[in-house]
C-alpha cells in the first residue's frame, strides 16, 4: 500500500485593505483641554489649527504658541474663566522675554507673525481691556 502525503495548503496573498485616512493623533496628557471656546477660534484664526482635548487636526505637535496658550490655562496663569485678551499676550510675551533672556536656543512662543495675527484677531473682536487677575 502506498501512502501520500496531505497536500500542503498554498497561501494566497490577499489583496491590502486600503489604508485608512490619518487620523488626528490623541496625547492623553494634553493641554488643550483646558482651552476656551474663545482660545480656539483665536487658535484658528492665527495658526490655522483646529484642536480639541488631546486632539490636533494634523500630525506632529501643534505650534508653539498654541502649546503655550494651552499651558497657560493649565498653570492657572490665564484662569479658567479669564478672558483672553491681547493685554494679557503682550505681557506674557514681555514676561517670556525676561525670562529667556541670555538663555542660549531660546524663542518665545509668543512672537513673531502668528503672535501678531493673535494680537489683532483679538483687538478686532473686542479682547483688548485690560487684564485683571484676581
Amino acid at each position: 500500500m502506498r501512502i501520500t502525503p496531505n497536500p500542503v495548503p498554498v497561501r494566497v496573498p490577499s489583496t491590502p485593505a486600503p489604508a485608512a485616512p490619518p487620523k488626528p493623533e490623541f496625547g492623553v496628557l494634553n493641554d488643550f483641554r483646558y482651552l476656551t471656546d474663545g482660545d480656539k477660534d483665536m487658535l484658528r484664526y492665527a495658526t490655522g489649527e483646529v484642536v480639541e482635548p488631546g486632539l490636533i487636526d494634523r500630525r506632529g505637535e501643534a505650534s508653539a504658541f498654541a502649546q503655550q496658550l494651552a499651558l497657560d490655562r493649565r498653570t492657572g496663569e490665564l484662569a479658567p474663566h479669564q478672558e483672553l485678551t491681547s493685554v494679557y499676550l503682550r505681557n506674557a510675551a514681555t514676561a517670556l522675554e525676561d525670562f529667556g533672556a541670555g538663555r542660549p536656543g531660546f524663542k518665545n512662543p509668543y512672537s513673531g507673525m502668528v503672535f501678531d495675527r493673535a494680537v489683532a484677531w483679538l483687538d478686532a473682536n473686542g479682547h483688548s481691556r485690560a487684564d485683571i487677575r484676581m
